[in-house]
């Protein structure tokens, strides 16, 4: 069975991705706040640059020619691969790396409460959003609907139709 090329460079992108987050937390620490912005970050240029590679490279195998249904699918495809391979990333991170997070993150709020830095409406929102990073069907999802939207603005930018043969008649 041929594995498409979307899945191919999806799964080449997931694997960078997961290798540059594990860095990036490795180097400004496991429990800061900006490891998961930079991670979003390098996720979001993966998805632009991937999934516009992956059209033209599908494109340049088919001639020079391809339809807004073929460029859309390898867009598709790649991100799917993306959002799998981040999923479970981040799932062993979560898990296995840094186990204790959601802890860390609740004493942290606590600590800045009885200091009197933030109030219980401001510690309720940030626990929601540090919680919310850790959901994996979230990571998932979130991923793979930015990638079908790029996807089908790309495929409609690179699409590029085979024109008809001209008829002698």
């Amino acid at each position: 069975m041929k594995i498409n090329l979307g899945i191919k460079l999806g799964i080449g992108a997931g694997i960078i991705n997961s290798i540059a987050w594990y860095v990036i937390a490795n180097s400004l620490g496991y429990y800061s706040f900006a490891v998961e912005q930079y991670r979003y970050y390098a996720t979001l240029l993966l998805l632009l640059f991937g999934i516009t590679i992956s059209i033209y490279l599908e494109r340049k195998n088919k001639g020079g020619f391809i339809d807004f249904k073929a460029a859309a699918k390898c867009g598709v495809l790649f991100s799917v691969a993306l959002s799998l391979i981040l999923a479970a990333f981040s799932y062993i991170y979560y898990k296995f790396i840094i186990p204790d997070a959601v802890d860390y993150f609740v004493s942290e709020a606590r600590k800045s409460m009885i200091e009197g830095k933030m109030t219980e409406e401001n510690i309720t929102k940030s626990l929601e959003t540090v919680i919310s990073y850790f959901g994996f069907f979230r990571m998932f999802m979130s991923t793979l609907i930015l990638g079908v939207i790029l996807s089908l603005i790309a495929g409609g930018l690179l699409r590029k139709k085979n024109p008809q043969p001209f008829s002698g008649n």
